[in-house]
């Protein structure tokens, strides 16, 4: 059997796994449902970061991603998986979390397996925006809000933060990009995102963070 089908196969697997853990821990240790998809949206992440070394097309990247995004609107639509979907404010970024992976990881293969295409756009959906949402949580109160308290200066200064230090790890040390084009990428991925996830609501902040680094990368590289 082909080795990237296998490996399609397993992270599968692992996924169905973690969404079970997720339910597991909201329902079990009580944990509520705005804490227990954000496990899933960390863990998720860091499953998806594996991609570029196990499947070496993108046709099972889309396989992976379509059947993640339609099992996430099944459990939607129907009311289901209550760790994920049943949150207090209307957001649909556990649905649309797939589809930025699957793009990204199209336009780096489509140009000539440049990884960090991938790489620093799935990490900032990953990383920086739970670091927006934890330092929201945590400061936010003490700190300006924008639209209706959705967003605070705490939270994009979280996400800012953790964009700038994963691009400078990207980009410098894991990529090694020359000094002078590296701390353009690095200013305009960190602003772009910042803005980006400052402007967006309801979830679409999971689309438009790495769609918008993608586009920096894109360009400037």
């Amino acid at each position: 059997m082909n080795s990237s089908l296998i490996a399609a196969l397993v992270f599968l697997l692992i996924f169905l796994l973690l969404v079970v853990i997720t339910q597991l821990i909201h329902i079990w240790g009580g944990v509520p449902a705005d804490k227990s998809r954000k496990f899933l949206h960390v863990a998720g992440g860091a499953l998806t970061l594996f991609f570029p070394a196990y499947l070496h097309s993108h046709w099972y990247v889309l396989g992976l991603c379509m059947a993640a995004f339609m099992f996430l609107c099944f459990t939607y639509y129907r009311k289901l998986l209550s760790s994920v979907h049943e949150i207090t404010r209307s957001s649909v970024g556990s649905i649309i979390f797939p589809l930025p992976v699957y793009i990204c990881f199209l336009v780096a293969e489509k140009t000539g397996d440049n990884m960090l295409l991938f790489y620093l756009p799935v990490s900032l959906l990953t990383i920086s925006d739970t670091m927006a949402e934890l330092g929201g949580r945590k400061w936010g109160h003490r700190s300006i809000m924008f639209f209706n308290k959705q967003k605070t200066v705490a939270g994009s200064s979280c996400f800012a933060i953790s964009a700038l230090v994963l691009s400078i790890i990207f980009i410098v040390f894991v990529f090694k990009i020359d000094v002078q084009t590296s701390w353009l990428l690095i200013a305009a991925v960190t602003i772009v995102s910042t803005v980006a996830e400052l402007f967006s609501l309801r979830g679409y902040d999971n689309l438009t963070v790495p769609l918008s680094t993608l586009l920096v990368l894109y360009l400037l590289t």
